[in-house]
């Protein structure tokens, strides 16, 4: 055996041999080449001849890909809402992959048809796909059929909208939603708060409908329901169900159902005669329920519930919303949370023990719903529920939206809860509203201000879905220019960001030399003086009346057509700029020469003795009063105590009740003829203020009530349509708005001078009897010609 020192100096010699041996040769021949490239088999540039590895290797990374399956009730009785859970889905599957490069996920997505078998029949199908986990089903009866295939085959599944309580406990079974349970309560006191009693449950006989229907039966109370009627989900006819109802004479009616059933109970209820208050829950809470009714307006007053959420984490709810693929969906954010859940879950093993990891990630889960933690049964709490309500103003508009929250009030007791006013958290808008609470006509600022509020209500309904609401500030306009700058100003200083008023002409051209100059704008529900129509001179001005150049010889054809023989009126008119422009409209219409008299007296003037006695001594046949109620109230007062019993004709100033309540003797109304602009062919939302205005004492009895409800519409729309128009001037979105704009006077088109052209005019006649004055549109005139304003015709209304 070779000893240390010996091997040690054998391998010098070698050494010095090689050495030598290098030096003997031709350099150029005999360098040493390195060999580009990696010695590690595993490179992307392995070279087999290589001699070295450096930071030059490269390496294709090792990727994990799961696959996740969504069972999407593509069909079925929901299927309009399998869009946005696709949507939801896929953004999950997208910010699962953006994670981690080297776990990756794909989603196959498969159809529940919202029925046990065929879920079952899509949950092998996933099985046979290699998923790791299922979210899905929607529906209830689906999540059970899919649950017997998938937990036989150890794969997870999370639903996102399964509610019945039949499913607390399923092995292999987790939910983002909770149960049933606590819904039913939810449902009770929601129909207790409005009053309901004696209420029919129609509810469908599947796992979601019995379970709910049994859920509300139970907090109720059976003793005390009208009657209970099950269906299934395929039913399209309920001709039987809605006459049990009829029949058992209940009060309201309680539907646990779906969107297509659902609707069709209700057309089918309203198509029977029967209208009864009507409650449901989370299978309708939406606005797009509304896409299954032939006539929308049929859920009108409908309530419902569905499951609140908790506090988001993330941005999925802001790119739902944004999305026309995800907003108006229901369950988004539950189907989001599921496949992440599912998702995070399985990058913690490479898919394998999923039901560990998934009460891993179960447990103050920070989701796109709020914090979520799984009990030993896969359900979670909730966060209580909202309270949702469709308002129906016309078959066009109909809102939904969610004003109140239900919540347990013991966290064991599942029947304790209360109702709270739901926090806004949108932006609140201010829009001004000049009214003539003092001055000449301020009796008719109750009626605007009834309008005003019943326009906000519906403005408010529209836009709380979409985070909005408006306030309305009011400011005297005194119906005096002095005072209705005053006004604006205060306005301005409110913040207001448009401007609804005034009522009186010299009021609005006093504030327009305010808000013009800041640029605001300003939509007049009643301002008639011709002088304001010229942008340049009043900048931001619109209004849904027509001028009084057209009133002028409408109220010259009306003397006419009610007396021939009449031929020297006297004019007796305001001074100021409502009554002056009129005033020179008719005077224009009949001609300077024809005009028996002609006298104006300023707005506060109560004595009228010398001016009766003028048009008494210059021998008129009739008189035209261009005045304000009490004003022209005082005129005929006085007319009757010095014995001038002439015809009496007026303008829109007098063209109501108010004219005789001003009166001490209502009698002296009688004969009187007064016109004032018409309204268009009738429309949805003009029928509809109607009733709104007629259940209001202030509205019904007011003037312009349709006008000041039009110009808030308009304001408020305008600005709707400013969350689309970023940076477009208010007064620009006005006017594009007011481009055949239905309204409750008719459709409404600004002109370059934010004029419109109106109806035409109502020719009211005065009367008397059993103690009442009462005024009513008998006849019409209306335009002859479109460009000729001087030209009309006078027709008897049917």
């Amino acid at each position: 055996m070779y000893n240390k020192k010996m091997i040690a100096m054998m391998l010098t010699l070698s050494m010095l041999a090689a050495s030598l041996a290098g030096c003997a040769g031709d350099d150029d021949d005999d360098d040493a080449v390195e060999v580009l490239g990696c010695m590690d088999e595993t490179a992307n540039n392995y070279n087999a001849d290589a001699t070295t590895n450096d930071d030059s290797c490269t390496y294709d990374a090792v990727v994990t890909t799961h696959k996740i399956g969504l069972l999407n009730p593509i069909t079925g009785p929901i299927a309009q809402y399998a869009p946005p859970f696709t949507y939801a889905a896929q953004q999950a599957i997208s910010d699962l992959n953006a994670i981690d490069s080297s776990v990756q996920f794909e989603l196959v997505e498969a159809d529940s048809g919202c029925s046990g078998d065929v879920a079952a029949t899509s949950a092998q199908t996933l099985i046979d796909a290699g998923v790791v986990g299922v979210a899905g089903a929607a529906c209830s009866g689906a999540s059970t059929g899919a649950n017997a295939v998938l937990n036989a085959a150890g794969v997870v599944q999370v639903s996102y909208a399964s509610t019945s309580p039949a499913l607390t406990g399923t092995d292999g079974f987790w939910r983002v939603v909770p149960s049933d349970e606590i819904q039913g309560p939810a449902m009770k006191d929601m129909a207790d708060a409005a009053g309901a009693t004696n209420p029919a449950v129609l509810h469908m006989t599947n796992d979601y409908g019995s379970g709910l229907a049994t859920a509300f039966e139970n907090a109720y109370g059976t003793d005390n329901l009208c009657t209970k009627v099950g269906y299934e989900d395929t039913t399209t006819d309920f001709t039987t169900q809605i006459q049990a109802v009829a029949d058992a004479g209940c009060s309201s009616v309680v539907i646990v159902s779906y969107a297509a059933d659902g609707a069709a109970i209700l057309e089918q209820m309203a198509g029977a005669g029967v209208s009864l208050p009507v409650f449901g829950a989370d299978g309708i809470a939406d606005g797009a329920f509304l896409d299954s009714f032939s006539a929308p307006a049929a859920a009108n007053g409908v309530q419902a519930t569905r499951p609140l959420g908790g506090t988001s984490t993330g941005d999925f709810n802001d790119r739902c919303a944004a999305s026309t693929d995800c907003a108006g969906g229901i369950y988004t954010s539950e189907t989001y949370d599921a496949v992440m859940m599912i998702g995070k879950a399985a990058a913690m093993e490479a898919g394998a023990n999923m039901a560990t990891h998934l009460n891993m990630v179960g447990t103050n889960y920070a989701g796109a719903t709020g914090e979520l933690t799984f009990d030993s049964n896969g359900d979670v709490p909730g966060f209580g529920y909202e309270l949702c309500q469709f308002d129906a103003i016309s078959s066009t508009d109909v809102f939904f939206s969610c004003r109140n929250t239900w919540a347990l009030t013991d966290p064991v007791d599942y029947t304790s809860g209360a109702i709270s006013a739901a926090t806004f958290t949108g932006a609140t808008v201010k829009i001004g509203f000049l009214n003539p609470s003092t001055g000449p006509i301020a009796e008719y600022a109750p009626g605007f201000l009834a309008a005003s509020q019943i326009a906000l209500n519906v403005g408010n309904i529209a836009g709380w879905g979409s985070g909005l609401q408006f306030e309305l500030v009011y400011a005297d306009s005194g119906c005096d220019g002095t005072v209705a700058a005053t006004g604006a100003q205060s306005l301005l200083d409110a913040g207001v960001v448009a401007v609804v008023g005034a009522a009186c002409s010299g009021a609005s051209i006093g504030a327009n030399a305010v808000l013009s100059a800041a640029g605001v704008p300003m939509i007049s529900y009643a301002s008639t003086s011709p002088a304001l129509t010229n942008m340049s001179n009043h900048p931001h001005f619109y209004r849904v009346v027509p001028s009084d150049e057209l009133q002028g010889p409408a109220i010259m054809d009306t003397i006419n057509h009610r007396d021939s023989t009449l031929a020297s009126p006297a004019l007796i008119h305001l001074t100021n700029d409502y009554g002056s422009g009129l005033a020179a409209a008719f005077e224009n219409a009949w001609g300077s020469d024809n005009i028996c008299t002609k006298i104006g007296y300023a707005q506060d003037t109560t004595d009228f003795t010398t001016a009766v006695q003028a048009v008494s001594d210059a021998g008129c046949d009739s008189a035209v009063l261009i005045s304000y109620a009490a004003d022209g109230a005082a005129i005929v007062e006085q007319m009757n105590a010095s014995g001038v019993d002439i015809p009496i004709f007026g303008g829109d100033g007098v063209a109501e009740e108010g004219l005789c309540a001003s009166m001490s003797d209502q009698s002296l109304c009688a004969g009187i003829v007064a016109t004032k602009p018409n309204a268009g062919a009738m429309n949805e939302r003009m029928g509809a203020f109607a009733l709104l205005c007629g259940a209001s004492p202030e509205c019904s009895g007011g003037i312009y009530t349709s006008e000041a409800f039009d110009a808030v519409i308009i304001t408020m729309y305008a600005y709707f349509a400013g969350a689309t128009s970023a940076g477009t001037p208010m007064s620009q979105l006005i006017a594009l708005t007011g481009q055949g704009f239905v309204g409750a006077t008719g459709i409404h088109t600004f002109d370059a001078n934010g004029d419109v052209p109106g109806y035409g005019y109502c020719i009211g006649d005065f009367t008397y009897a059993d103690g009442a004055a009462s005024y009513a549109c008998t006849e019409s005139w209306a335009l002859t010609d479109p460009v000729d304003y001087t030209t009309g015709v006078v027709t008897t209304n049917a």
